[in-house]
This record gives C-alpha cells, sequence and structure tokens, in this order.
C-alpha cells in the first residue's frame, strides 16, 4: 500500500517492515531485513538531487555558483588565457621565431599585397565582442575578444566586398592549417583578426600574434597564428 510522505519520515529502521505480497509480483518473496529506513532511503536521494543541482548550476547558471561547476570539461577559467585549448603551439608544431618581431601579416587579393606587422595591426580601429569557441570535442568556451574586424582588412587589401578568403596559419602540415571564410562570415561586425583575449594579449596557444575569431563558427576554423589572408573579390 501507499505510505504518507509523514509515514515514511516517521518510520525508522527498526520498524521498517517489507511490503505484503501483491499479485503483479512487484514484491520480493522473500525480503532481507532491511538495512535502511524508508526516512534514510528519501533523505539519501533528495541529497544526491541537490548536489548534483550544485555541480551543475554553476555551468548553467555561472555567476557566484561558478565554483561549484566541478563537471565543467577541462576546468574553469581564471586568467586572461586560462581556458580550453584544442591545439597547443607544440602539438601545430609553431616556431616561435617565426611569431615574434619578424612576423608579418600578409593581405591579398587587391591591386597589390599588403604586408603589417602586430603593432600597425594594433594601431588600427580594434574592436571588442564576447564570442563562444565550441569544440568538436565537445566543450565550448566563451571569451572576450579584441583585434581588427575582418572586413576592415578586406577594404585595406582592396577587396572591399569579398565573396569569401582563405586565412592561412604558421602551423606546418596537419588538418586545418588554413580555412575559408564565406562572404557572410567576413562581414559580420564582429568577425576579427583577434590580437587580444580577455585584456591581455593571446598566448602562443591561443593563436598568438594574431587568430581568426568569427561568430557561429567551429573553432577548427577560426584559424590561429595566422600568416596570410587571400580575399577573393565577389
Amino acid at each position: 500500500r501507499s505510505l504518507s510522505l509523514r509515514e515514511v519520515l516517521r518510520t525508522n529502521a527498526v520498524d521498517t517492515r517489507p511490503e505484503p505480497p501483491d499479485p503483479d509480483g512487484l514484491v520480493a518473496a522473500d525480503p532481507a531485513d532491511p538495512t535502511m529506513s524508508r526516512r534514510g532511503a528519501l533523505a539519501l536521494v533528495g541529497s544526491g538531487v541537490v548536489l548534483m543541482a550544485l555541480l551543475t548550476a554553476g555551468q548553467a547558471v555561472g555567476g557566484i555558483t561558478r565554483g561549484a561547476a566541478l563537471l565543467l570539461p577541462r576546468g574553469r577559467s581564471r586568467a586572461a588565457g586560462d581556458f580550453q585549448v584544442n591545439k597547443t603551439a607544440v602539438a601545430a608544431r609553431i616556431d616561435p621565431g617565426r611569431t615574434g618581431a619578424m612576423w608579418r601579416l600578409t593581405l591579398s587579393g587587391g591591386p597589390s599585397e599588403v604586408v603589417l606587422d602586430r603593432a600597425v595591426l594594433a594601431g588600427m580601429p580594434q574592436h571588442s565582442a564576447r564570442l563562444p569557441i565550441a569544440c568538436v570535442e565537445g566543450w565550448s568556451t566563451t571569451q572576450t575578444w579584441s583585434g581588427v574586424r575582418l572586413a576592415d582588412l578586406a577594404r585595406l587589401a582592396g577587396v572591399p566586398a569579398p565573396r569569401s578568403a582563405r586565412v592561412a596559419s604558421l602551423q606546418r602540415g596537419g588538418a586545418f592549417g588554413q580555412a575559408t571564410l564565406q562572404s557572410n562570415q567576413i562581414s559580420h561586425p564582429d568577425a576579427l583578426l583577434a590580437l587580444r583575449v580577455n585584456g591581455a594579449d593571446l598566448s602562443l596557444d591561443h593563436g598568438y600574434p594574431a587568430r581568426v575569431i568569427v561568430p557561429a563558427l567551429p573553432g577548427v576554423h577560426n584559424t590561429k597564428w595566422v600568416a596570410s589572408i587571400d580575399f577573393e573579390a565577389a
């Protein structure tokens, strides 16, 4: 028979009795002695529900509950560049010497190539956008990126209305060393060649000296360690 919640809470393990046999065979024919009262079982289930709520609240709600988000993949973000990385600079075989003062960005597709160093890029109008990166491995992270709009770079290259752009990385070999962006992706106001994240320069693992960040683009296509962008006119 059904017991009221009050009866369950008032019954200890000593007074817990098995349910009488039922015609549907849902009650064990020869039940063992109880090791836990119904009250204890209810408390155990309730505690589990509360614990799971706390563990997931940090991921779903954020804010002050962020510290309880133990189920978040790869930990929490603390410093400006302390967030997930799909491929490190070492894994991509990036030569640190090519990312330093000698690094240059080449823009092509217009009347003539345009070559820029990082200082020139940093001196151009900067735009910031809070955008997520979603990885095919199943994690995602949202950060605040700052840099030059891709549309501004297209105009500087002499291709004000590009049909597409091919972005090439310093990455040597392997998949995703380059990516093709379409017109709507280039023209999006939040599509950037990012130089900074969360107010600090990109780390090498996050694509220093410059990386692409485009809304709703899978993480592997947000090319890191950008060496050149070739714009194709419409």
